[in-house]
C-alpha cells in the first residue's frame, strides 16, 4: 500500500505537471527531483511491501504515514498550481491581456509558494528515504524471523487432524469426491478457493482422510512468502516413500534429483497430494515441475485463496455455510448436545442474528461458539451480540487469544500486491450491506489517481486498467464481484475499515478527514458538525432509494462557504434534492473536482460553469426518472476537452434548442451512455474515436446509418455497446440493410422498436457478442425462435414484446438457447402453440409470460428446466390460469419451480 501513495503522487506530478509547466525551469527541476525521490522510494517499497510483517515495526509504520501525508502534499499543491496559474495562461484579447498582466504578480506570488512548497516536499522526501534506507541496514532480517516463524507455525496446517464440529459442505464433499475418483485426465488438478475462513482447509482435509484408493498421500502446507520449494518437495517425498533410510536419502538429494523423483513415483503409483494454502501463482508454476500432470492418474488438490491459480484445470469455489447450518454449527460448539438448553427459543433467536453478523462465515461462527461455549444465560449471549465486532476481533476476557478471524482477514489484506492495496480501502467507504456498481468503483479509482497509467498495456484506457484491478481483488476473494455490480463481506468490510483506520487511508496525519460516504437516513443523517475538521478528497452522499429525496440545499451552501471541499476531487450525490432543482452555480469553486455524479438526484437544470471545471474527467447526469420534467443541460458540453465519460439519462434536453448538442468537441471521450438522435446530430459521433462504451437510442433511418457506420468503424476498440432503434417502419429495402448490418456491430445489447416483416440475415457465429435482445411490433411472420434466434450462441435475455410475433406457433429446438437466463413473452396476440424440447434452454432461470390469449397452456417440455427458479404469468386466460392451480391439469409442469407469481388471482396469487 505504501508504494501505491508513492505511485499516486508520481502519476500526478507526471500527468498534471510534467507536461503542462515545462517553460518553468525551476519548477520543472523541483518536479523532477521530486519524481526521482518517488522513484526511488518507490522502489524500496517494492521490496518493503513484502515484508508484510515488519509493519509490526512502530518505527516503519510510522514512516509509511508521513509518506502518504506527503505524498497528499506533494499532489494538492501541484494541482493547484495547474489550476491556479497554468489555467490563466493563454489570454487572448486585449480585455483578456489587461487582465492577465494584473495576474502576472499574483502568479509570480503562487510560483514562488510552489517553489517554497516543492523544496520543502524534497527535503523531506531526502530525509525519509534515507531513515527508510538506515532502517533497512540496521534491522536486516534477523531481528523478524522469529516472529516469522511463530506465524507459520500458527498457519501450519496437517492432514491428519479430525475436525469436531463438521457442518454442511455435502454437496462440496460430493462433487469434489467425484472428482477426485474419475479417472479422467482432463482434471488432474483441483483447486478448492475461497475467502479465508470459508473451511477450505477442513474440506480438503476430509478429502484427504477418505483415501479414495490412493497408494500413497501427501499433505503439505504452504505458508511461507518467500516459497522454499526444495523444502516442500522433502516433505512430499518423504510421505510418499515413507520409511528411515528413504528419509535420509531424500535428505541429501538437490532440488534437480527431488523434482524428477517425485515426478516419477507419481507417474507410477496413484498418488494424492495436497497443496495447503498456496497464494501465489508463480509458486504453483515452481512446483508443478514436479507432478506429471499430463501422464498419470495421480491428482493433485489445492486449496487457495486465489482462484487465477491453476485455473486451467478444475476450479471449485466454496460459498458461505447456509444460515440454517451456520446455526447449527454455532449450537454444536456453544451448546453441547449433553447440556440442556434452557430458553432455547430465545437463544435460537439471538444465535441466528449472531451467524448473520458473522456473514455465514464457519470461522467466524467457531469463534463466537468458542466465546459462547456453555452459556445458557440469554444477558450472556445478548452481550456478545451487542460486542460482536470487539469479540471478533480480540476474543473475550483481559487474556484474550482468539484472534483467528483477524489473523486469516489480515493474511488477505497483507498479500495483496501494493497496487491493489488503496482501492481495496476505498470500498470500505461505501456504506454496509450496499452493492456497488462496478463502473462507479472505476471511475471513482480514476478520479483518486489510484489506477496507474504504467499498468496500461498496448491500446488499453486507465478503465481496462481498473477493471483488471477490480477482477483481481475478485480472484483473491477480496469482493464479491458480478456482472455489474460488487460488495464486500461484511467482515472483509470490517477488515477495510480497521485497516484504512490504521494507516490514515480516511483522514490525514492531523486527524482531518480525507474520504467520506454519509448514508441519507434521516433528517439527522447529514449535518455540517461532520465537516469542520475535513479536507475532503472525496464525498459520497447516498439515500435509501425507497424514501423520497434528501434536501441537501441547507447543508451545500454551509460546505461551499468553508474550504472543506477546496481539494475534493470525487462527488457523489444520489437521490438528493437542491433548492428550485436546480444544481448551485457555486459547483465552479471545486476546481479540482474530477468525477461529478448527480445520479437519481432530482435536479431540472445543469449550470453552465460545470463544463468549466478545468479537471472534470467524468459526469454522471442520469437523474431521477421519477422527477417532473426533464434535466436541462448547456450548449457547452462540447468544451468540455478533458472529459473521458459523460453518462446522460433516458429524460434530458438542453436550454436551447437551436440545431441541437455538440458532441464533436469531446475528443478524448471514452464512454458515452445515453446518446439520442433528438437531440444529438449523429454525425459528431465520428469525431469521438476513442470510444470505448457506447449506448445510444436512435429515431430515424438517416441517424442509424451513421451510428452503425461509426460503430463497425471503431469495432475492434469497443468493450461495451448497446443500441435502442425506434422507427416505425423498417421493413423498407434501406432499412432491412441497416437491421442486417447489425450483425457486424460488437453489441451486447439490442432494442427494436417498430416494423421488420421478416429476422435479420444474420450469421449466429458472427453475432458473439450479443447478450440481451428485444424486438416490439416487428410484425416477423416466420418461427423468431426456430429460424435464428435459437441459434445465437451468447443470448442470455431474450424480450418478445408486443405485435413482435404474428404467427401462431413457436418451437425451442433441443439444442436451442444455449446460454439463455431470462425470457419474456408479451402481447403474443395470435400465439396459440408453443413447444420447447428436451435439452432447449438448460441455463433459463426466470420465464415470463404476458397477455397471449389465444396460448392455451404451458409447454409440457417446462419440465425440462431444472434450472427454472421463477415463473410469472400476468394477464393470461382463466382457462390458461385454472391449468396451473393446485390440482390443475398443469400444475405437475411447474412443481419443480420454487418461485411462481401468478398476478390477479383470487387466490394462489403468489406460491413458493
Amino acid at each position: 500500500m505504501v508504494d501505491a501513495a508513492a505511485n499516486m503522487a508520481l502519476e500526478t506530478l507526471r500527468d498534471l505537471l510534467i507536461e503542462e509547466v515545462k517553460f518553468l525551469s525551476s519548477v520543472e527541476g523541483h518536479v523532477e527531483d521530486v519524481g526521482r525521490e518517488l522513484q526511488i522510494m518507490r522502489d524500496f517499497l517494492k521490496d518493503a511491501d513484502k515484508w508484510q510483517d515488519r509493519y509490526n515495526s512502530a518505527t516503519v509504520h510510522g514512516w509509511v504515514l508521513e509518506l502518504m501525508d506527503l505524498a497528499t502534499r506533494a499532489e494538492d499543491v501541484l494541482e493547484r498550481y495547474v489550476v491556479e496559474v497554468t489555467s490563466k495562461r493563454g489570454a487572448k484579447g486585449l480585455k483578456k491581456m489587461l487582465k492577465r498582466f494584473t495576474c502576472i504578480l499574483g502568479d509570480c506570488v503562487a510560483l514562488h509558494e510552489i517553489g517554497n512548497e516543492t523544496a520543502g516536499i524534497l527535503s523531506r522526501m531526502a530525509k525519509l528515504t534515507k531513515d527508510l534506507e538506515s532502517i533497512r541496514n540496521r534491522e536486516g532480517s534477523s531481528s523478524f524471523e522469529c516472529h516469522d516463524d511463530d506465524q507459520r507455525l500458527l498457519r501450519q496446517t496437517y492432514g491428519h487432524g479430525i475436525e469436531e464440529h463438521f457442518v454442511g459442505m455435502k454437496k462440496d464433499m460430493d462433487l469434489l469426491l467425484l472428482n477426485m475418483q474419475n479417472d479422467d485426465r482432463s482434471y488432474r488438478v483441483i483447486s478448492i478457493c475461497g475467502m479465508g475462513g470459508l473451511g477450505k482447509t477442513t474440506l480438503a482435509r476430509k478429502i484427504y482422510q477418505h483415501k479414495l484408493g490412493f497408494e500413497a498421500r501427501a499433505w503439505v502446507c504452504i505458508t511461507q512468502k518467500l516459497l522454499q520449494a526444495t523444502t516442500i518437495f522433502k516433505q512430499i517425498l518423504k510421505q510418499l516413500l515413507p520409511g528411515e533410510n528413504n528419509e535420509k536419502r531424500i535428505m541429501r538429494m538437490e532440488e534437480a534429483e527431488l523434482v524428477t523423483e517425485l515426478y516419477e513415483i507419481q507417474r507410477v503409483k496413484k498418488c494424492l497430494v495436497v497443496l495447503d494454502d498456496i497464494w501465489e501463482i508463480d509458486h504453483w508454476n515452481i512446483l508443478k515441475n514436479a507432478f506429471p500432470l499430463a501422464e498419470s492418474n495421480s491428482k493433485i488438490l489445492l486449496t487457495t485463496r486465489n482462484q487465477l491459480i491453476a485455473d486451467t484445470e478444475f476450479v471449485y469455489k466454496l460459498d458461505f455455510l447456509t444460515e440454517d447450518e451456520s446455526w447449527d454449527l454455532l449450537q454444536k460448539i456453544a451448546l453441547p448436545i449433553h447440556q440442556s438448553q434452557a430458553n432455547s427459543k430465545q437463544l435460537e433467536a439471538i444465535g441466528r442474528e449472531l451467524v448473520r453478523k458473522c456473514g455465514r462465515l464457519p470461522l467466524a461462527v467457531s469463534v463466537i461458539g468458542g466465546i459462547l461455549r456453555g452459556q445458557k444465560n440469554l444477558g450472556e449471549w445478548k452481550k456478545v451480540l451487542e460486542n460482536m465486532d470487539s469479540y471478533l476481533k480480540h476474543g473475550k476476557g483481559v487474556h484474550a487469544n482468539d484472534k483467528r478471524v483477524e489473523q486469516v482477514l489480515n493474511l488477505s489484506y497483507n498479500v495483496l500486491p501494493y497496487y491493489l492495496k488503496l482501492c481495496f480501502l476505498f470500498l470500505g467507504c461505501f456504506p454496509e450491506d450496499r452493492v456497488i456498481g462496478v463502473r462507479d468503483v472505476y471511475l471513482i479509482w480514476m478520479a483518486e489517481g489510484l489506477i496507474s497509467s504504467c499498468d496500461k498495456g498496448q491500446n488499453e484506457t486507465l478503465w481496462d486498467v481498473a477493471e483488471r484491478y477490480l477482477n483481481e481483488l475478485a480472484s483473491k476473494c477480496m469482493v464479491q464481484v458480478s456482472s455489474r455490480s460488487c460488495r464486500l463481506h461484511d467482515l472483509v468490510r470490517d477488515l477495510c475499515l480497521s485497516k484504512g483506520k490504521e494507516d490514515k487511508f480516511f483522514e490525514d496525519s492531523h486527524g482531518k478527514i480525507r474520504r467520506l460516504a454519509i448514508n441519507l437516513v434521516d433528517d439527522n443523517a447529514c449535518s455540517v458538525e461532520q465537516f469542520k475538521n475535513a479536507n475532503l478528497r472525496s464525498l459520497v452522499l447516498l439515500c435509501n432509494r425507497e424514501k423520497s429525496y434528501y434536501d441537501i440545499s441547507d447543508i451545500w451552501k454551509n460546505l461551499l462557504s468553508g474550504k472543506f471541499l477546496k481539494s475534493l476531487k470525487v462527488l457523489v450525490m444520489e437521490y438528493c434534492k437542491f433548492e428550485d432543482d436546480k444544481l448551485p452555480d457555486s459547483v465552479r469553486k471545486l476546481v479540482m473536482l474530477k468525477h461529478l455524479s448527480i445520479r437519481y438526484s432530482c435536479v431540472l437544470e445543469l449550470p453552465e460553469c460545470v463544463c468549466q471545471l478545468p479537471c472534470l474527467q467524468s459526469l454522471d447526469l442520469r437523474v431521477s426518472f421519477g422527477q417532473v420534467g426533464r434535466l436541462a443541460l448547456p450548449n457547452s458540453i462540447d468544451k468540455m476537452g478533458r472529459l473521458r465519460h459523460l453518462f446522460l439519462g433516458a429524460s434530458w434536453t438542453i436550454k436551447k434548442m437551436d440545431g441541437g448538442i455538440r458532441l464533436d468537441g469531446l475528443t478524448e471521450l471514452e464512454t458515452l451512455i445515453g446518446f439520442d438522435s433528438k437531440i444529438c446530430d449523429a454525425k459528431h459521433l465520428r469525431k469521438l474515436t476513442n470510444l470505448r462504451r457506447f449506448l445510444g437510442r436512435v429515431y430515424d433511418i438517416e441517424s442509424l446509418s451513421v451510428v452503425v457506420d461509426h460503430i463497425i468503424k471503431i469495432k475492434d476498440q469497443l468493450g461495451e455497446a448497446s443500441l435502442s432503434i425506434s422507427v416505425t417502419d423498417m421493413s423498407s429495402e434501406e432499412g432491412s440493410h441497416l437491421i442486417d448490418s447489425l450483425m457486424h456491430c460488437p453489441l451486447n445489447e439490442l432494442r427494436i422498436y417498430g416494423r421488420l416483416r421478416r429476422l435479420p440475415n444474420w450469421e449466429p457465429q458472427l453475432v458473439e457478442n450479443l447478450h440481451s435482445l428485444s424486438l416490439d411490433g416487428s410484425e416477423i411472420v416466420e418461427d423468431p425462435m426456430e429460424t435464428l434466434l435459437q441459434h445465437l450462441p451468447t443470448l442470455e435475455i431474450l424480450c418478445l414484446g408486443s405485435k413482435s410475433f404474428s404467427g401462431t406457433e413457436m418451437v425451442c429446438g433441443s439444442k436451442g438457447f444455449p446460454q439463455l437466463k431470462e425470457l419474456t413473452l408479451e402481447g403474443l396476440s395470435n400465439l396459440e402453440g408453443w413447444r420447447v424440447e428436451q435439452g432447449a434452454m438448460p441455463n433459463l432461470s426466470e420465464l415470463e409470460i404476458w397477455g397471449c390469449p389465444k396460448l392455451n397452456m404451458i409447454p409440457q417440455g417446462i419440465t425440462f428446466l431444472a434450472s427454472l427458479t421463477k415463473l410469472t404469468i400476468r394477464e393470461m386466460p382463466s382457462d390458461f390460469i385454472s391449468r396451473l392451480r393446485r390440482g390443475g391439469q398443469d400444475y405437475h409442469k411447474i412443481t419443480h419451480i420454487p418461485f411462481i407469481d401468478l398476478l390477479h388471482l383470487q387466490e394462489d396469487t403468489i406460491f413458493a
